[in-house]
């Protein structure tokens, strides 16, 4: 192919990914990053001359003024992925559910490009040297691969993104006030926070994803499943799978990257220490809270990202031998 014809097979799935799931997305932060902050309405506003402070001295959490109500922390609290939905689009405007997918959509297309070029590179080279018995797992070694490169470069991004999607009405100012504060206090390496949660995340994610998805692909060939049908059955059953494994590492990464900038010791904590802690103070719910949400988003996008790489990369291949 060529690199226009890449450009845009691996790019195509990722933009409309992106438009399409990232509602999901943002409900799943609120979800997670409300378990940080959970006071059941115990936490007061500091007065000070009759001006409202920004930062609760109870829980130190940055509440936005129109939430308050006698000067108790009427911090919205959401019991589910429904229940999220109804009110972000209620108390923030329906457009509040793609918060977060201008960097999204700055990632998609460097991340894609290079995440489905390497893996495209090294699963044909894998194939290529190994022998027949080793096949069914070429796929999972090289979206490993490429996942761990993807991982180094653009974990800023996410941690942005998810900064962005974690809190009501962050205006842009305030959000690289909270970076800027967050690098001072802990270095430039602190951009890539999170990130080690993310690799236990993406690792078994990627392993078990690709392993089932072309296992499950190739059956459905078998069985007479075009392209379209069988890359799509594939997604989702890996997807299924993959996602619900690695969730609890979904739910560390972004706890910690959703604290950015607060007055915390919370990035303090071990990355295992910390799923102790959760699994102490709310048992395996915990680790699982805004799996229904993820799972919408992850499945559907999965099928999207594979059919529409697959699909265009034949497309593109057929017309060039035309």
């Amino acid at each position: 192919m060529k690199f226009h014809e890449h450009l845009i097979s691996t790019s195509t799935g990722g933009i409309i990914v992106a438009l399409v799931a990232t509602p999901f997305d943002v409900i799943k932060v609120r979800l997670i990053a409300q378990t940080l902050h959970n006071h059941d309405r115990s936490c007061f506003y500091e007065y000070c001359e009759g001006v409202l402070k920004d930062v609760c001295r109870n829980c130190g959490y940055e509440h936005p003024p129109q939430v308050v109500y006698k000067g108790l922390c009427q911090r919205e609290v959401y019991s589910g992925a429904f229940d999220a939905a109804l009110k972000i689009s209620r108390n923030e405007g329906f457009s509040a559910l793609w918060n977060g997918v201008g960097p999204t959509l700055l990632m998609i297309m460097p991340a894609a490009v290079l995440y489905f070029t390497m893996f495209d590179m090294f699963r044909e080279k894998g194939w290529a040297t190994l022998s027949e018995k080793y096949h069914p797992l070429v796929p999972s070694i090289a979206g490993i691969t490429a996942r761990c490169i993807n991982i180094a470069m653009f974990s800023p991004v996410e941690l942005v993104r998810t900064k962005i999607q974690s809190e009501q009405q962050l205006v842009y100012s305030k959000l690289r006030d909270s970076i800027s504060r967050h690098i001072k206090t802990n270095g430039v390496r602190s951009l890539w926070d999170g990130s080690k949660s993310q690799l236990f995340r993406d690792v078994p994610f990627t392993v078990v994803y690709w392993y089932l998805q072309e296992m499950y692909k190739l059956k459905l060939r078998k069985h007479g499943y075009g392209t379209l049908a069988s890359n799509c059955g594939g997604a989702v059953v890996g997807g299924t799978v993959a996602t619900f494994i690695s969730h609890p590492f979904e739910v560390t990464k972004t706890q910690l990257q959703s604290n950015v900038g607060k007055n915390s010791s919370f990035g303090n904590t071990g990355m295992i220490q910390q799923i102790v802690n959760i699994f102490k103070t709310s048992g395996t719910k915990g680790l699982y809270v805004g799996l229904a949400p993820r799972m919408i988003k992850v499945l559907p996008s999965c099928a999207i990202f594979i059919t529409t790489f697959e699909g265009l990369k034949e497309y593109f291949n057929s017309k060039s031998n035309d």
